[in-house]
């Protein structure tokens, strides 16, 4: 059983990351079953069980990694361009996810990475 959870949460991780699903705005369980199909009774679950976190927390997660990537590389871009590529379309939001992960706003991050 362990297997084989395991085995369908890195089927998924493959399809977020490598198909670039994360970066969208509409992502969602709809969207990534169009890749992979998971058991609706198991999906909540694997993401906990291999992340740590629920679906949209892993996600984010994966968003805001890039987020700071791009804003350590990019500094031509603005915040909210940053913010909008990573699949985060509202500022407020990318603003207060980014806080809480990293203690530090979006150019605070960037200026200490400069």
């Amino acid at each position: 059983m362990k297997h084989n959870d395991e085995y369908l949460f890195r089927r998924a991780e493959k399809a977020i990351i490598g198909h670039e699903l994360y970066l969208r705005a509409d992502m969602s369980r709809s969207l990534l079953d169009k890749y992979v199909h998971l058991p609706k009774n198991k999906f909540a679950s694997i993401f906990r069980q291999f992340t740590g976190k629920g679906f949209p927390g892993y996600i984010n997660e994966l968003r805001l990694e890039r987020a700071a990537k791009l804003l350590r590389e990019n500094h031509k871009h603005t915040i909210e361009s940053i913010a909008h590529d990573c699949g985060i379309p509202v500022s407020q939001t990318f603003y207060r996810l980014f806080n809480e992960k990293y203690g530090m706003t979006p150019a605070q991050y960037r200026a200490k990475h400069q």
